[in-house]
C-alpha cells in the first residue's frame, strides 16, 4: 500500500510539473466579429482562443505583466489600456493610462513604460496607471525601441546622442542625473537592442548609408560585429540562458530567421510556417514564439530550433504580437 501511494504522489507530482510549464500567450487578432485587432489569449498548443477586449479600433503589441495578472497594450489611435484581471474568468473592461505606444511592464508589474511625444519629442516613459502624469525616463530625443533587462535594473533602447542614433544605457537604480550611458560609438544608425540576463553584453543592429543591416555585441568595453556575411541583419536577441543569439535577416523580398553563437559562429537559418518572420520572443532556450507575415494577413507560431520544425497556432483571420508567459 505504501508503494502504491508514493507512486500516486509521483505521478500527481509529474501531473503538476507538467501544468506549471504550461505557458500563456497574449496576441491580437481579427478574428472576431468587429473585423478589429483585439487582445485575445490561448494556451501555447494554441487551445482555447479566448477574446479579452471589444474596442471601437485595432489593439496592437499585448504584453503580460511578469505575474501574468494583467496585460497592457496599445490602440491604432496612440492610446495605452491595461486589463488589470486578466488571470480571472472574466477580466473587467481596459483601463484607460496615458497616451503612448509600445508599452510594456517594468518588474515591479505595476509601473508601466511606454513611448510618447507627450512633451514634444519622442521619447521613453514610466507611468503607474491612476496617476495624473508619467514621469519622463530618457531626456534625449527618440528615444524608443527600450528593452528591459531580466531583473529590471537597465533599460537600453536606441535615442538620438551628440547627432547620431546610437545605443543608450540607463541605470534604473540610479536615481542620480548620472544613469545614463553610451553603448554604441559607430557612425551608423543603432537599433533594435538587447540585453543579456547577466546585464554585461547588449546588442543591437546597426545601419549604414546604404540601410544593410550588421549585428554588434558590446562585451566588456569592446563592439564587435557577429553577423558579417548575412544580408542585412536586425533585430537581435539573446536566448533565456544567453548562450544564442537569433535575428533576421531582411531583404526587399524575403526574411530569414537566424540564430548563431554568441561569438558569430555556427549561424543557422530556419523555415518558418507562415511566411516571413516580423515580431518574435523567446520563449525558452530551445524555442521561438513568432508572427509571420504572408501578403495582408499575420499568423501566430512556435519556431523548435533544436528540432527545426515550426507550428502555426493561429490559422484564420490574421493574428500577430504575440508575448509568451511561462
Amino acid at each position: 500500500m505504501k508503494k502504491i501511494i508514493i507512486a500516486l504522489l509521483m505521478v500527481l507530482s509529474g501531473w503538476n510539473f507538467v501544468l506549471s510549464q504550461s505557458g500563456k500567450i497574449v496576441y491580437v487578432s481579427n478574428d472576431n466579429n468587429s473585423g478589429y485587432y483585439q487582445v485575445f489569449v490561448m494556451n501555447e498548443d494554441g487551445s482555447e482562443k479566448t477574446q479579452l477586449t471589444d474596442m471601437s479600433g485595432d489593439c496592437y503589441f499585448p504584453k503580460w505583466s511578469p505575474d501574468g495578472s494583467k496585460i497592457v497594450f496599445n490602440t491604432e489611435d496612440g492610446r495605452i489600456f491595461y486589463i488589470a484581471d486578466a488571470n480571472t474568468d472574466q477580466p473587467a473592461d481596459p483601463y484607460y493610462v496615458f497616451n503612448g505606444e509600445h508599452p510594456s511592464f517594468a518588474s515591479d508589474g505595476e509601473t508601466i513604460f511606454f513611448n510618447s511625444d507627450y512633451e514634444g519629442g519622442l521619447t521613453i516613459y514610466a507611468m503607474d496607471p491612476g496617476e495624473p502624469e508619467p514621469f519622463m525616463i530618457s531626456y534625449l530625443n527618440y528615444s524608443n525601441q527600450q528593452r528591459i533587462s531580466a531583473d529590471g535594473s537597465k533599460m537600453v533602447f536606441s535615442a538620438f546622442f551628440k547627432n547620431n542614433k546610437d545605443i543608450m544605457l540607463i541605470d534604473l537604480d540610479d536615481t542620480t542625473d548620472n544613469n545614463l550611458y553610451q553603448i554604441s560609438t559607430s557612425e551608423n544608425a543603432d537599433l533594435m537592442p538587447d540585453i543579456s540576463s547577466d546585464n554585461y553584453k547588449i546588442l543591437w543592429a546597426s545601419f549604414n548609408n546604404n540601410l544593410q543591416g550588421t549585428i554588434y555585441m558590446y562585451d566588456n568595453g569592446t563592439e564587435k560585429a557577429l553577423s558579417k556575411g548575412i544580408e542585412s541583419a536586425n533585430k537581435p536577441r539573446f536566448s533565456p540562458d544567453d548562450g544564442t543569439i537569433a535575428f533576421l535577416s531582411i531583404t526587399n523580398t524575403t526574411v530569414k530567421f537566424y540564430t548563431m553563437d554568441t561569438d558569430g559562429n555556427n549561424k543557422k537559418s530556419y523555415d518558418i510556417k507562415g511566411g516571413s518572420v516580423a515580431n518574435y520572443e523567446w520563449i525558452d532556450n530551445e524555442r521561438i514564439i513568432y508572427d509571420a507575415e504572408n501578403g495582408s494577413s499575420y499568423q501566430v507560431g512556435i519556431l523548435n530550433i533544436t528540432t527545426g520544425k515550426s507550428e502555426l497556432l493561429t490559422k484564420s483571420g490574421s493574428s500577430m504580437h504575440p508575448d509568451f508567459l511561462n
